[in-house]
């Protein structure tokens, strides 16, 4: 598989359209889904959070990472 190097958001967003991806940035998430072989499509500073990074990931790529991590965070929550 072949890693497009954008130079920009919007060239994410055209080269997937907007609604199929999602922004994290909480950086736990973000190693979470990294460890479990989920790799942004893009990283950049966060707009209205200046300082904070944020991962852009395809939605589709990440459905079954996003449930190993709520049920991570709700075993978690038990503690």
């Amino acid at each position: 598989m072949t890693r497009i190097q954008f130079d920009s958001l919007d060239e994410v967003f055209e080269c997937y359209g907007r609604g199929n991806l999602v922004a994290i940035d909480n950086i736990r998430q973000v190693i979470f889904y990294t460890s479990h072989g989920c790799q942004p499509k893009y990283i950049c500073e966060n707009e209205l959070k200046p300082g904070k990074l944020t991962a852009w990931f395809h939605k589709d790529e990440t459905k079954y990472v996003y449930q190993r991590w709520q049920e991570s965070s709700q075993k978690k929550d038990r503690l």
